[in-house]
């Protein structure tokens, strides 16, 4: 059986491991910036591991495994997962996160399937109660995802990524000062995490607080310039607080950067409305007269 010495270090690079979820969502700095700042430089010869036992070899299968996934090497970390499970069928972290590297690969089925059979295998195991929180997120189901987050919280409070992928299930339920409690939460603990001012900055637009919000989204994206859904965020909040250039201008950065952010294109469209409105209550002022066809309008821009 592996120490808890040795359960602590894997969890840690598991929780790591986690944040490639955030790079698929745009929320965080390059793979190779976060394992050079965040995985553990646990040795072999640090493990109390037998070297060439399966215990030994399925330890640093995971290890690899979740490494790989830093480097959203998706393929390769899911044969190093396969790899400690075929030595060791009962490892419950390996379970937890290959997870992962099924929901980069797009397959939720599998990937709740592996969080599933890693919980009954070790109920205790927080980082598994994480990754199905963000499973649970990703299909909408965010009820499950608050329990999961709250379930992992319980067992270790020190876990950021509970309490980020909780903020987001708030925010989307509508709890947004459950949800900035969170977001301050996380921020306290780690100033320069771009997905907890990316998840606040949505807060705050569901709190009305549209300056607050653009202030996070602009942390967001120093930290993180590839984020869209930090122009995302910034451009809902320009629309609102009726700077439209400034908001049509972030709508269109996020897009360009992701084309199938479908938000971004619903807020386009409510910016093209305002903005046309606004010309229209202008042309008003100035005197223009609205005519019953079109042809009659043409008439009046042409004077």
């Amino acid at each position: 059986m592996l120490k808890t010495t040795e359960v602590a270090r894997l969890a840690k690079l598991s929780q790591t491991a986690f944040l490639t979820s955030l790079i698929a969502l745009g929320c965080l700095s390059t793979p190779a910036a976060l394992a050079k700042k965040s995985a553990p430089k646990a040795k072999a010869k640090d493990s109390k591991l037998v070297p060439g036992t399966d215990a030994y070899n399925a330890y640093h299968a995971v290890r690899d495994g979740s490494k790989a996934l830093l480097f959203n090497q998706p393929k390769r970390a899911m044969a190093e997962f396969n790899e400690a499970l075929r030595l060791k069928p009962d490892y419950a972290l390996a379970y937890a996160d290959r997870a992962n590297a099924h929901m980069v690969m797009g397959d939720k089925k599998s990937a709740l399937a592996d969080c599933n059979k890693a919980i009954s295998l070790d109920p205790k195991l927080a980082i598994a109660y994480v990754n199905r929180s963000w499973i649970y997120n990703s299909a909408r189901q965010y009820q499950k995802a608050l329990e999961d987050c709250n379930k992992a919280i319980e067992l270790d409070k020190t876990i950021t990524l509970a309490y980020t992928n909780r903020a987001h299930a708030h925010n989307k339920l509508g709890n947004h000062k459950d949800a900035l409690e969170d977001c301050n939460t996380v921020l306290k603990i780690n100033p320069d995490f771009a997905t907890a001012y990316l998840n606040r900055s949505h807060t705050y637009i569901g709190l009305g607080d549209f300056n607050k919000a653009v202030d996070d989204a602009t942390r967001a994206i120093a930290l993180n310039p590839d984020s869209a859904k930090g122009y995302l965020n910034r451009g809902h909040a320009y629309r609102e607080l009726k700077e439209y250039e400034k908001a049509l201008a972030d709508i269109d950065q996020a897009l360009k950067m992701h084309k199938g952010l479908a938000p971004a294109y619903y807020n386009r469209s409510r910016i093209y409305e305002a903005m046309a409105n606004a010309d229209m209550e202008k042309a008003k002022k100035l005197g223009f007269v609205i005519k019953s066809n079109a042809a009659d309008d043409d008439k009046d821009d042409d004077e």
